[in-house]
């Protein structure tokens, strides 16, 4: 294992899907405007624990990094083409899984399950290409 690729990634990774997070979140609020912190089971603004909502992004791509590190050599193609296909894997084993299980059990409003698909179709592919770029080149 790389650990200065996996570091270098899981920040810069981190990052990029906290921004796609919050402009996915702006996009969807137009759309399907839905109150998050009024959904069951969520703890109050108000509790210190939901501060690390904004950790899960940075949660996400270093475990993300790890992952690629280890199935780089099997991904083909340019850089581009390895990150968008690492990406694509990211959204059937995690995305598509995770908002099935969401639709199919909780009666969230239409811009949750919404914004819950578009960061994994958005943010997957972007910190894919992120992680094939800094493989290639760090």
């Amino acid at each position: 294992m790389d650990a200065k690729k996996i570091i270098a990634g899981g920040f810069i990774g981190g990052i990029a899907l906290l921004i796609v997070n919050f402009v996915i979140s702006a996009l969807i609020m137009l759309i399907a405007p839905y109150d998050a912190l009024a959904l069951g089971g969520m703890r109050p603004a108000g509790d210190p624990l939901v501060l690390f909502f904004f950790a899960y992004p940075f949660i996400l791509s270093f475990a993300a990094a790890i992952v690629f590190d280890l199935v780089k050599d099997a991904l083909q193609g340019p850089p581009g083409s390895k990150g968008t296909a690492f990406g694509a894997m990211l959204i059937l084993i995690y995305t598509i899984p995770s908002v099935f299980i969401t639709v199919t059990s909780m009666d969230y409003p239409t811009g949750f399950y919404l914004e819950d698909l578009l960061f994994g179709i958005v943010g997957f592919p972007l910190i894919g290409t992120i992680y094939a770029m800094i493989w290639e080149h760090l």
